[in-house]
């Protein structure tokens, strides 16, 4: 399916919600993802990578590559400390991402991410973003992103929200528990969502992985298979019925801003 026709798309929202399984989505009450679905083109099938950790997925959605090119392959991963070198390395010596690539392209965007989860920063090429904060709790990340957008109107924010995965962890996947933090999340995706505006924003909800029982990390369909929506200007509505994955994500965001993907990444963008 064509994802985006001719529009102008002037900011990006990505929205990650770690932990987020289809079924999430499938059986608990969430009015303002299907909200978002319904505006734009979704999947409940899109494809992460192995393992199903949360460093590996994230960096392969920032850098449109699998960990056996970007080298991230679990989360005990730091920086310069490789156990598998990045097949290209960028200005800081790590696979180059979204931030990086955007901002060798417009040098005087304003990029920002705001993170639940302590680890995601590290996945952010040093020197790309004017932002990146580590702030504790998916409510607080969400309120200090807003305070962040309506001041600067960044190009691109990232807000990455734990509370979901922590959910799953403590009372297992397909448990009332994590249905109803996938709801408060939802409350959440709401906020964000009505805080920017609908008729130049791109916004992309995006997870790096499900869970059965109280983990991830196995091999299963359920770990796998992850929410992808793209809502925004020129979006052809619908389910995308072709092949989609976490790696195709930072591709279709930066052709829809009108910029070059990186040689390196091998997703695709989903138009």
């Amino acid at each position: 399916m064509t994802l985006l026709l001719a529009a102008a798309v002037s900011h990006v929202l990505i929205i990650g919600v770690d932990g987020l399984s289809s079924d999430g989505v499938r059986n608990a009450a969430t009015p303002n993802i299907h909200k978002l679905m319904e505006r734009g083109a979704w999947t409940l099938k899109s494809r992460g990578v192995m393992p199903t950790v949360s460093s590996p997925n994230w960096m392969s959605l920032l850098s449109g590559a699998g960990p056996e090119m970007h080298g991230v392959h679990s989360n005990d991963w730091e920086r310069f400390n490789f156990k598998i070198d990045p097949a290209c390395k960028g200005p800081d010596g790590i696979f180059p991402g979204i931030f990086g690539v955007i901002h060798q392209q417009r040098p005087q965007a304003t990029l920002a991410a705001i993170h639940d989860w302590p680890g995601f920063g590290r996945l952010v090429e040093k020197n790309s973003a004017t932002l990146v904060q580590h702030v504790k709790g998916s409510p607080a990340a969400t309120a200090a992103a807003i305070d962040y957008w309506k001041v600067n109107k960044p190009l691109l924010l990232f807000v990455h929200l734990d509370d979901v995965d922590h959910a799953g962890h403590g009372k297992t996947w397909e448990g009332p528990e994590y249905r109803a933090a996938v709801e408060v999340v939802d409350g959440l995706i709401g906020q964000l969502t009505a805080a920017v505006p609908i008729d130049n924003t791109l916004i992309v909800l995006v997870s790096d992985h499900g869970g059965t029982g109280t983990k991830h990390g196995n091999d299963t369909t359920n770990e796998l298979e992850t929410p992808l929506i793209f809502a925004g200007p020129g979006i052809a509505k619908g389910e995308i019925k072709r092949r989609a994955r976490g790696i195709d994500m930072a591709p279709t965001v930066v052709k829809a801003l009108g910029l070059k993907p990186h040689a390196c990444w091998e997703g695709v963008a989903l138009y």
